[in-house]
């Protein structure tokens, strides 16, 4: 879980298919309230893109979770940052890499299984234009400023599994978020100064030509929720309104119904009584 890493150039470039990426210009710079400036670069955006595809869970809670664990560690590169902390994309996990080479401690596993390694094979090669459309979108709009944070302080992100053992290690920690994977906070006990638990929600944002992204609304005010969520939970709420109204229509009708039919009887009643 370690930021650092040391990656060779060529290893970097290859199959980067940087002719589709966006240019430098037409990205943005990670601030945090530490000090922390970070111009994000064509590199960083292939790589987060080649991980959030394989990582799974909340797209833009990953891509805000790795923001603000690049603030948090003071990491000079979040391309290094990013192989570092995903399997799916780390060097190490590789057939050639440490972890799978023979001789390696996971060589003969299942952490290093053929399949496991063809899979990391296609993540780390992936040209851009091979990323799923909506996830290029997603993080270029991430990288414009122009996409909220519905995690702040989030630093971390694991599978459920290995967050409960994180979290059974490093009691300081707290759960930002649990959408497919769980997004996570970090205390003393396990990042640098004070970790991110104390952080107000808006630590760290992106710049980028005059806009200013930070949390969500939602997120300010603690309550945790994707976009993406908060539309199904507009929709629900719009569909259980439309029900509720008529539920109330309906039973009006009948009663109305019920009423004039009553009062149709003892008419007809009283006209046999005459």
């Amino acid at each position: 879980m370690h930021p650092n890493l040391t990656i060779r150039q060529p290893f970097l470039l290859r199959g980067a298919g940087l002719g589709a990426l966006p240019t430098q210009d037409q990205l943005g710079e990670i601030v945090g309230k530490n000090g922390t400036r970070y111009r994000i670069t064509p590199e960083d955006l292939l790589w987060l893109a080649r991980s959030v595809q394989h990582e799974g869970g909340n797209h833009a809670a990953t891509a805000w979770t790795y923001a603000q664990r690049l603030v948090l560690f003071r990491t000079s590169s979040l391309l290094r940052l990013v192989q570092a902390h995903s399997q799916p994309v780390n060097p190490i996990w590789r057939r050639d890499g440490e972890k799978c080479r023979p001789g390696g401690p996971y060589h003969g596993r299942d952490e290093c299984s053929e399949s496991r390694l063809a899979a990391r094979d296609r993540a780390s090669t992936m040209p851009w234009d091979s990323i799923r459309p909506g996830i290029r979108d997603l993080l270029l709009r991430w990288a414009k400023a122009d996409l909220e944070n519905p995690v702040p302080r989030a630093t971390d992100f694991a599978n459920a599994p290995v967050s409960r053992n994180f979290i059974s290690r490093n009691p300081g920690t707290r759960t930002v978020l649990i959408d497919g994977n769980w997004y996570l906070s970090e205390g003393p006990s396990s990042a640098p100064g004070q970790g991110s638990n104390a952080w107000p929600a808006d630590f760290v944002t992106i710049q980028h030509g005059g806009r200013e992204a930070g949390p969500s609304t939602w997120a300010r005010f603690g309550i945790p929720i994707s976009p993406e969520l908060f539309g199904l939970a507009v929709g629900g709420a719009a569909a259980a309104a439309g029900f509720a109204g008529w539920a109330v229509w309906y039973g009006t009708r009948r009663s109305v119904r019920r009423n004039v039919s009553r009062h149709g009887k003892v008419a007809r009643y009283r006209k046999k009584a005459r």
